[in-house]
């Protein structure tokens, strides 16, 4: 059926059929190009302004991007340290706010103790003091050393040395026993050497009890006080050696000893000569 004329001015001469639909095949643009152009239309627009941007930057002078650059690394430093200010207020206040906490306790508040901590089997009932041990030789109750009196009271120990390095020497004469004479060698050697410090000892103190004697002296005169050196005592020790050994072969003897070790570490001090290398045939 054709549809009625429309008024005049208007497509009066246009005849369209009212039951003849419109194919989707007869339509301009199909609902997926449609939709294509819609999504393909941002992705261009982002594209263009990428590019432009990009040649704007490289447009940009290198140092003005450096400067740019640093003012932005520079904003990023503050905003950071403001950050890390705010979390340092809060921890702190938190802190304030837990220490105010525990002094606003009840003093007789139960003990609070760590679960992790191993707790013993056994209860103490009554307190019992602790022992405590006693060394007299570093306790003061046990007074000042004295070593004069000291020697005075174990003196007996010099002559029992004594005795004992006589008998020994009469059993390495008797002795046929290859190793028990070196024992006995060596034990002799020990006892003399033990000897003969006792023997230095006593020579020591003795002349710097003489040499104090004598200083007392010479200050009750009048004299200023003189205090010796060490090196200086050595050598006043060293002195009386020689005079006790004067006249006798053991001066000559002590004498050829300590020249012979003084030569030892003079030759040990001196530089050795590198030997020359093997001539390789």
């Amino acid at each position: 059926m054709s549809k009625n004329a429309l008024k005049k001015g208007s497509l009066a001469h246009v005849n369209v059929e009212e039951d003849d639909p419109v194919s989707s095949s007869d339509e301009l643009v199909s609902e997926e190009e449609f939709n294509g152009m819609e999504e393909s239309e941002p992705e261009a627009i982002s594209d263009v302004d990428e590019k432009s941007a990009k040649t704007q930057i490289s447009e940009i002078p290198f140092d003005t991007l450096l400067a740019a650059q640093k003012k932005l690394m520079a904003e990023q430093n503050k905003t950071e340290k403001k950050e890390s200010a705010v979390i340092r207020k809060k921890s702190q206040k938190r802190d304030e706010h837990e220490a105010h906490e525990r002094a606003e306790r009840k003093k007789h508040a139960p003990m609070e103790v760590s679960s992790k901590k191993p707790v013993t089997r056994f209860r103490e009932v009554v307190n019992v003091p602790k022992k405590f041990t006693r060394d007299p030789r570093f306790d003061s109750l046990s007074g000042s050393l004295n070593k004069e009196k000291v020697k005075n009271n174990y003196s007996f120990v010099f002559d029992y040395r004594k005795k004992e390095i006589e008998l020994l020497r009469e059993e390495l004469k008797k002795c046929k026993d290859p190793e028990r004479a070196e024992t006995i060698k060596t034990t002799l050697k020990s006892l003399l050497s033990k000897m003969e410090r006792h023997i230095e000892e006593e020579r020591t103190g003795r002349v710097l009890r003489e040499q104090r004697a004598n200083e007392r002296e010479q200050v009750k005169e009048g004299k200023k006080p003189f205090y010796m050196k060490k090196s200086d005592q050595k050598k006043l020790v060293q002195l009386d050696k020689y005079k006790s050994m004067e006249g006798t072969k053991k001066l000559d003897r002590y004498l050829e000893n300590k020249m012979r070790r003084r030569a030892q570490k003079e030759k040990k001090r001196l530089p050795r000569a590198r030997s020359a290398p093997s001539s390789s045939s």
